[in-house]
C-alpha cells in the first residue's frame, strides 16, 4: 500500500511539472529576452511595399469612426516612397455581418467600406480573407490588420511599413489596452492590463530579441501578400491569429517585432463580457493546440527549432492557472516538486516585475498584485465556461467594453 501511494504521488507531480512547465519556459524565455543587451534580429533586404489597412468590423458602430480617424491620422503622417508627397494608403472596412450602423459611421468618417453579409461565414477569419483580397485587387502587396475598436500610434503605418520593406514575412506592433486612469483606485482592473501588456508586450519583445517569432495577436499586425501565398489566411477559430501563427512558424517564417509603434483597445466590461472573453480566448487557444501540436512536432523533426519555441507557446496556461498549479504542489511531499515549484515562483515574480515596468505608473500596476488573489479564484470559477468553449464554433461575437468616447 505505501508502495502503491508512493507510485501515484510521484505520477501527480510529473504530471503537474508536465503542466506548468511549458508556462514557466516561456516565461524564462521572455525574461532571458527582455533583459540588457538581449539581441534584435532585424529582416534583411529590401523591396517596394504599398500598404492597405484591413479593419474587419462587427457591430461596432460606436467606435469605428474613432478607429478610422487615428488610422487616417496614420496615414497622413506617413511619407511616400519618395519623400514627395503623402502615402497612397487606403483604409478598407470590412463590416461583416453587421446589423447595425458600423458601414455608415465608418464611411463617414472616411473609410472605404466593405460590406460582407453571409450567416454561413461566421468568423473573424472571413472578414479578413475578404478585406486582403480586395485590397490586393486595388494594387496592395502588404496588408495591416487593426481592430475596429482600436486608436493606432501616429507612426504605425510607417514603421510597419518599414521593416516589410527590409524582408519581414510579417509584423506585430506593441498591443495595449488603453491605460486604468483616474480615481478611485481599481487593482482588478490594473491587474488585466498589466496581464494583457506581459503577454502582448513583454513576452513578444523578449521571444522577439532571442530570435523567435515575436507573435500575431489579432491586431496591429501585418502580412504581405508573398507571406499569404506561401502560408494562405485559412484560419477559422476563435483564435484565429494563433492558428495562423502557429501555420507561419511551422512553414519557417517568422513574425518581427514593431517596438515602436502601438495600437491600444479599451477594456472589456467586468462581469459576463469578461468571462465570455476570456474562456473564449482559453477555450480557443486549446482547441487549436490540440490540432495543431502534430504539424509543430513535425517542423521540429525537421529542424525548425522555432515551431519548439511555438509548442510551448501553445500550451502555456494562462499565468493565473499556473499559479494554481504551483499551490497544488504543496499538497504533495515530494521535495523535487517543491523546488521545481520554488524556481516556477522566482521566474513568475520576474515576469511580473518586468510587465509592471513597462507600464506608465508601474508602482501602482505593483500595488494591483493585492487583487491577484481574487483574479485566481475568478480564473478557477470559469473553468466550465472554458471547456464549453473549446467545443463551439468560432461565431464572431461583440464583446461589450467599458465606456469609451467616439
Amino acid at each position: 500500500m505505501i508502495e502503491q501511494g508512493t507510485i501515484l504521488t510521484q505520477t501527480l507531480a510529473v504530471a503537474i511539472a508536465l503542466l506548468a512547465a511549458p508556462l514557466f519556459l516561456d516565461l524564462a524565455v521572455s525574461i532571458a529576452g527582455n533583459l540588457p543587451g538581449a539581441r534584435r534580429h532585424g529582416a534583411k533586404g529590401g523591396r517596394t511595399i504599398r500598404m492597405a489597412v484591413v479593419v474587419p468590423a462587427h457591430n461596432e458602430q460606436e467606435l469605428i469612426a474613432r478607429t478610422v480617424r487615428s488610422l487616417l491620422a496614420a496615414v497622413k503622417a506617413t511619407p511616400a516612397a519618395d519623400g514627395e508627397a503623402l502615402a497612397e494608403i487606403p483604409v478598407f472596412v470590412v463590416a461583416h455581418n453587421c446589423s447595425d450602423a458600423t458601414a455608415t459611421a465608418a464611411e463617414a468618417a472616411g473609410a472605404r467600406v466593405l460590406e460582407l453579409k453571409n450567416p454561413r461565414l461566421l468568423g473573424k477569419g472571413a472578414a479578413l480573407r475578404f478585406g486582403f483580397q480586395t485590397a490586393q485587387m486595388t494594387g496592395a502587396n502588404a496588408f495591416l490588420v487593426v481592430d475596429a475598436d482600436s486608436v493606432a500610434s501616429a507612426n504605425l503605418i510607417e514603421a510597419t511599413r518599414t521593416a516589410l520593406e527590409a524582408g519581414a514575412d510579417a509584423t506585430q506592433c506593441r498591443y495595449e489596452l488603453e491605460p486604468v486612469t483616474g480615481r478611485p483606485f481599481r487593482p482588478l482592473a490594473r491587474l488585466r492590463v498589466m496581464a494583457f501588456r506581459g503577454i502582448n508586450v513583454f513576452r513578444a519583445r523578449g521571444r522577439a530579441n532571442l530570435g523567435f517569432s515575436a507573435g500575431l495577436f489579432g491586431n496591429g499586425f501585418a502580412v504581405t501578400a508573398e507571406t499569404l501565398e506561401r502560408a494562405p489566411f485559412s484560419a477559422d477559430s476563435i483564435v484565429e491569429d494563433l492558428e495562423y501563427h502557429i501555420r507561419l512558424v511551422a512553414a519557417g517564417m517568422r513574425v518581427q517585432w514593431v517596438e515602436e509603434a502601438y495600437v491600444r483597445a479599451p477594456l472589456s466590461a467586468p462581469g459576463s463580457a469578461q468571462a465570455t472573453q476570456e474562456a473564449r480566448w482559453e477555450g480557443g487557444r486549446f482547441h487549436v493546440a490540440t490540432r495543431a501540436t502534430g504539424r509543430l512536432l513535425t517542423a521540429v523533426l525537421h529542424g525548425n527549432w522555432q515551431a519548439a519555441e511555438m509548442l510551448a507557446e501553445v500550451w502555456s496556461l494562462p499565468l493565473s492557472r499556473g499559479i494554481i498549479a504551483l499551490l497544488l504542489t504543496l499538497l504533495l511531499p515530494v521535495h523535487w516538486l517543491h523546488v521545481f515549484a520554488l524556481a516556477c515562483s522566482a521566474i513568475a515574480a520576474m515576469y511580473v516585475f518586468g510587465s509592471a515596468l513597462m507600464g506608465d505608473e508601474p508602482w501602482l500596476d505593483l500595488a494591483a498584485m493585492i487583487a491577484a488573489p481574487l483574479h485566481i479564484l475568478w480564473k478557477a470559477a470559469i473553468t466550465p465556461l472554458v471547456l464549453r468553449q473549446t467545443r463551439k464554433r468560432a461565431e464572431w461575437a461583440r464583446t461589450r467594453r467599458e465606456a469609451r468616447q467616439p
